[in-house]
């Protein structure tokens, strides 16, 4: 039967489910692979994962965890998120503006950057902007969504997504 996996930071993992006694379940290792679901039914105590149709009363998903409020997820990188909303236009004074917010946050976001994903999202596309100088990635939904930046630490495990492109 298989187990969930304990790990011992948040660095040993692109996203894990940090519960309230600071213990840290695997959800997707380094390699990007999922490791558990979040409707997967498991035994907190035993820690074994419940396959088919024959789940005890007792087993929790993280779902469930998250629910109760006895956790949540949590990502090997760190991340600051500005939300604009559906902006009609992004003037210099509003670029300076969330550049400012950005720093303040630890992060040196570019007006580059924001012009990059402003542009995906002004054309209904989600974009990422890697800036390796600066140390972040950042990424925005598309246009069909409120105008969001999501900046990012650069992290070797996530250099797969941590790319600059629109689609």
């Amino acid at each position: 039967m298989a187990k969930i996996n304990y790990i011992n930071s948040r660095k040993d993992a692109q996203w894990a489910f940090k519960l309230n006694n600071g213990k840290l379940i695997e959800v997707m290792n380094k390699e990007g692979h999922f490791m558990l679901r979040y409707d997967t039914p498991f035994n907190l105590k035993t820690r074994h994962i419940y396959e088919g149709k024959r789940v005890p009363k007792t087993a929790v998903t993280l779902n469930s965890l998250r629910h109760d409020k006895q956790g949540d997820t949590i990502f090997c990188y760190d991340e600051h998120k500005i939300r604009l909303g559906f902006i009609r236009s992004l003037t210099e004074k509003r670029i300076g503006e969330i550049m400012r917010k950005f720093k303040k946050a630890g992060f040196n976001v570019t007006k580059e950057a924001i012009l990059h994903n402003y542009d995906a999202w002004c054309l209904d596309m989600k974009s990422g902007y890697r800036d390796e100088e600066n140390g972040y990635h950042l990424f925005s939904p598309c246009g069909c969504n409120p105008f969001d930046l999501r900046a990012s630490t650069l992290e070797e495990c996530c250099a797969d997504w941590q790319t600059t492109y629109k689609c």
